[in-house]
């Protein structure tokens, strides 16, 4: 390892009162963009694309939470108009309309008819 860092020394020394190399300094910015693209972009560019298939394979009586945190069985999903309706209580049968990207996540436990 010794010999490594004996061979990089020289290629960015300066002088003591001498300004930066552009070079230099573009040598040590040149990585900034590719760590944020690999380690931002990329996977939230997945996390996205899992959201969306998530959203669009929506059916009937699956149980999924929104965003505001309220739990609720899909009763119907209408791709057109963007549109989801949960059933939230069935003792009172109350129901609630929303769009379909309110559906943050669907539970595992769901049932299919």
């Amino acid at each position: 390892m010794p010999g490594l860092f004996d061979a990089i020394g020289p290629l960015l020394a300066q002088d003591a009162g001498a300004a930066p190399s552009n070079w230099t300094t573009l040598l040590f910015l040149l990585p900034i963009p590719l760590l944020f693209y690999f380690m931002i972009y990329m996977p939230q560019k997945e996390q996205e694309k899992k959201r969306r298939v998530m959203i669009d394979a929506l059916k009937k009586n699956d149980k999924v939470v929104t965003a505001g945190g309220i739990y609720g069985t899909v009763i119907s999903v209408d791709p057109a108009s963007d549109r989801v309706v949960l059933r939230i209580d069935d003792d009172k049968g109350v129901k609630m309309s929303l769009t379909r990207s309110s559906v943050v996540r669907v539970l595992e436990g769901s049932t299919s008819e």
